[in-house]
């Protein structure tokens, strides 16, 4: 049994589609996490909604979405103008663009998120959250920074219940000691025992000509994979 963690997509079904033809989960027996972030900069939003329900279905309640900040933006109510100008920013009107080349709409979609997202996923030896964690326990924290904030990689202060995180545009994932200075870059393909504490963020640029990560535990070990 595995849990594979896939880091934020983008819009990229492609490469979506790829690193789950690699790593070819079971839904008879493995669990996958996805960080958020589905939609928006890639050109294919629409198609990865539909790979997406599709997992949903095939594996039931071992499927996790969690809630990004791109999810945020078009499910909340209360959207400020300066909200929308920042959304227009990071690739609304791909999402836009794409949905209404299949005849629809990205608001569509909103009841299926309403449904099947939640704000954070915590097992016994790690948690995952798409944006942040500041203290523990992680229901603890505001949606705010579950879902926005930036300071557990830019700032590198939590440490700690292990916390695995999107969000944050690396060149190459990264694990965070939370000391404020020690972090290591993490490479693929290469097995190695989980941390006890601190942050491995797994968003690396997929949407912004990077690639899409993803997380492979089993046990008390990890290993990470790309999709190039």
């Amino acid at each position: 049994m595995k849990t594979f963690i896939i880091g934020d997509v983008h819009g990229c079904d492609d490469q979506l589609n790829g690193i789950l033809r690699k790593l070819r989960p079971d839904p008879e027996t493995d669990t996958i996490i996805m960080l958020g972030d589905l939609f928006d900069r890639g050109p294919y939003s629409w198609e990865v909604f539909q790979t997406v329900q599709e997992l949903a279905d095939m594996f039931g309640d071992r499927f996790i979405l969690l809630r990004g900040n791109h999810e945020d933006y078009l499910m909340r109510k209360d959207m400020s103008f300066m909200d929308n100008l920042v959304w227009i920013r990071v690739g609304k009107r791909d999402t836009v663009k794409s949905f209404s080349s299949h005849g629809g709409k990205m608001e569509d979609a909103i009841p299926w998120l309403t449904e099947h997202t939640t704000l954070f996923y915590k097992t016994d030896r790690f948690q995952c959250v798409h944006a942040g964690v500041k203290i523990e326990p992680v229901e603890a924290n505001d949606n705010y920074t579950l879902m926005h904030d930036h300071s557990i990689v830019t700032r590198n202060i939590y440490q700690g219940f292990l916390t695995i995180t999107g969000h944050i545009a690396l060149e190459k994932p990264y694990w965070f000691a939370g000391d404020g200075k020690h972090a290591e870059e993490l490479s693929y393909g290469r097995r190695r025992p989980l941390p006890e504490h601190g942050v491995i963020c797994i968003d690396t640029g997929c949407g912004k000509e990077g690639k899409l990560t993803a997380m492979v535990v089993e046990d008390e070990n990890y290993t990470l994979f790309s999709s190039l």
